[in-house]
């Protein structure tokens, strides 16, 4: 037993030394991704407001916007709101300003999963703004210790829970269908329904710690006068992440009531009970992670995501929920007896941690197609080699799970024997040793959870910044006949920022209809869903319009729609595919440029319906097989009758 205490102090030690490694400097989660007007431009008016567009949906009771002019003194903004229709789009109403450089600092909530991130916007009025005057300050941050801690306890908490709720319900009731297991079931339930229950106290401790380490960091970035009680109610009553939290404390408040009742008795209904909420753990831990930010398909993330919790939970919590029960079980009998026991409730784990493992590893691609933009964002970005270094680690884990798998079963070890010039039965290790090696195998989980508290603590490593360099250069100028109109589209310098952009729109028909009475340009970003932006283009000759702004505020795909508005004709509306180049120079590749999601997701949900199917078609044969074995009772029955 103290060998075993060695084990889990030197993965805690080696978890700790992971931290230390891979904490660094990082932004945060909502980026702002592109704003009106640009950021540094200098524009010959003032405006009367400013657009912040980011990539999730943003709080804004609990986001901050300071307006600073030349000399750092603040500027009173008249009003601050979300757009009605879009929940990613926040607006700064100005007063009137004068010429002079401002810069805006921002610091906000995601509404998506509850992470804050701040910047800052730097513009200028009149043609005598010099921007490099702007006061501004370093928004670059380290992943905070604290927030990392309280994740990875809240990870190792959930697993236990998990873990512990399927050996009850699934692995003690087929092992004690063993003779030797029937009379030592008991105790070993009881003692892992204690450890389910002290993981259910711990997670709403750890729960308590997340909320009040929440709230700490929305008060340092709050007005002075917001107080804790005033705000903590405020980020509980009216907050996504406030009421996922509190539905989160009443799931695991529940769970501590029904282990306690599963512990004095076990009933069915209880273990129905328990088995529903710990799912809901699950999905409610998905609504607060990256998945919950995903804007194309995000039930989908969602769905990876819960199903991967449930799978680490259902691997490493059995794990430990085993290694904590199989002694209660095992004392009071003889060492031959004990020997047999412990085989038996290995073997019937073995089939559920391997599938555990097949939908930890599929649901992990499809999680990673969502969040890692391309295979060079893998190696290169924070978030992508932590990635890296958790299914290092996961690959450990499963080494010694094989090993240990093998210990039990001959088969899985008689291509080594054969190798080994081994005898028949030969297993790398003896049932004795096993112990040792299932808490190895659980040390290296602890360090997969810090693993993966790190990375949910991180920003993903998707974005326009992870964009592949265009590979053909846009023409300057697009045309397309739409009905009786000829319509052209040009954009100089085609940058992202300012830009010039010019239409025509001529009737190849004699006479016209009628003429062009307005000309109205719509904006879509076709790299993420940032909404539409409309403008109308100001007229410059019959047939010429002509428009210019930030419309064009990130490189990447855009897609231009040109409707052109002549009284009593319907719309003519032309389409244009339209490619931003970076402003910088394409960087070197690593790997590769290309997307991962168009490979990563069809794989993972692909591999998800071949193991469905095949656990189908097991359960099949085994039901097939025992109608076969009703079949053959009779006849034998006879048999014994007629002698």
């Amino acid at each position: 037993m103290q060998k075993q205490s060695h084990i889990l102090i030197i993965a805690i030690v080696l978890a700790l030394f992971l931290a230390s490694l891979t904490t660094r400097s990082t932004y945060a989660h909502a980026a702002l991704v592109r704003t009106d007007p640009p950021d540094s431009t200098v524009l010959a008016e003032a405006p009367s407001q400013v657009r912040l567009w980011y990539n999730e949906p943003i709080s804004v009771s609990f986001s901050t916007f300071q307006v600073l002019d030349l000399d750092g003194q603040p500027v009173a903004l008249t009003g601050i709101h979300l757009d009605e229709l879009d929940p990613q789009l926040v607006i700064l109403d100005l007063p009137e300003i004068g010429d002079g450089v401002y810069s805006i600092h921002w610091h906000v909530l995601s509404a998506a999963d509850g992470h804050d991130t701040q910047g800052y916007v730097v513009f200028g009025v009149g043609n005598s703004a010099d921007l490099n005057t702007a006061v501004v300050h370093e928004v670059q941050t380290a992943v905070p210790w604290t927030e990392v801690a309280l994740r990875w306890a809240n990870y190792g908490l959930m697993a236990l829970v998990i873990g512990a709720v399927m050996v009850v319900q699934l692995v003690l009731p087929r092992a004690q269908q063993r003779a030797v297991f029937a009379k030592s079931h008991q105790p070993a339930r009881r003692r892992i329904l204690l450890m389910a229950s002290y993981a259910a106290l711990g997670s709403l401790i750890v729960g308590l710690g997340l909320y009040l380490y929440q709230l700490s960091r929305l008060l340092a970035n709050l007005a002075a006068e917001a107080t804790w009680l005033g705000t903590g109610w405020e980020l509980l009553a009216n907050s996504r992440w406030g009421w996922l939290w509190l539905g989160r404390q009443a799931i695991f408040a529940a769970l501590l009531i029904l282990f306690g009742k599963m512990h004095k008795r076990y009933t069915p209904a209880l273990g129905f009970a328990v088995s529903l909420l710990v799912g809901g753990t699950a999905v409610l831990q998905a609504l607060t992670s990256h998945a919950a930010a995903v804007l194309n398909q995000r039930t989908l993330a969602l769905l990876a995501d819960a199903l991967h919790i449930l799978a680490m939970g259902i691997w490493l919590g059995g794990v430990v929920a085993l290694l904590v029960g199989l002694p209660a079980a095992t004392a009071k009998l003889l060492p031959e007896q004990a020997r047999q026991l412990r085989r038996a409730a290995w073997q019937t784990f073995g089939p559920v941690a391997a599938i555990a493992v097949a939908l930890l590893v599929l649901s992990g691609l499809v999680s990673a197609g969502f969040q890692v933009a391309t295979p060079d964002a893998m190696v290169t970005s924070f978030y992508g080699q932590t990635l890296l270094t958790k299914i290092g680690l996961m690959l450990l884990m499963g080494l010694f799970g094989l090993i240990n798998s093998a210990s039990l079963n001959p088969r899985l070890a008689a291509p080594l024997a054969q190798l080994l010039q081994k005898p028949a039965g030969w297993t790398l290790f003896s049932v004795d040793k096993l112990p040792r090696l299932v808490l190895l195998e659980a040390s290296v989980g602890l360090i997969v959870l810090l693993a993966t508290g790190i990375v949910t603590a991180s920003p993903a490593a998707i974005g326009p910044g992870y964009l592949p360099y265009p590979e053909k250069e846009q023409p300057s100028t697009m045309t397309q006949s739409v009905e009786d109109m000829i319509i052209s589209f040009s954009s100089k310098p085609n940058l992202p920022g300012q830009n010039i952009f010019v239409v025509r729109a001529t009737s190849h028909r004699r006479p016209a209809p009628a003429e062009v009475a307005k000309v109205i340009l719509r904006f879509t970003y076709l790299e993420e869903d940032l909404g539409t932006v409309s403008v109308d283009a100001q007229e410059i000759e019959a047939t010429s319009f002509r428009l210019g702004g930030g419309y064009f505020s990130l490189p990447g795909r855009w897609h231009v729609a040109v409707a052109v508005r002549r009284l009593g004709v319907e719309d003519s509306i032309g389409s244009f595919e339209w490619i931003v180049p970076p402003t910088a120079e394409p960087e070197p590749v690593v790997v590769s440029d290309q997307p991962l999601r168009p490979i990563l997701l069809p794989l993972g949900f692909a591999g998800m319906g071949l193991l469905l199917l095949g656990l189908l078609l097991q359960r099949r044969k085994q039901n097939n097989t025992r109608i076969e074995d009703v079949l053959a009772t009779p006849d034998s029955l006879l048999g014994a009758n007629g002698d």
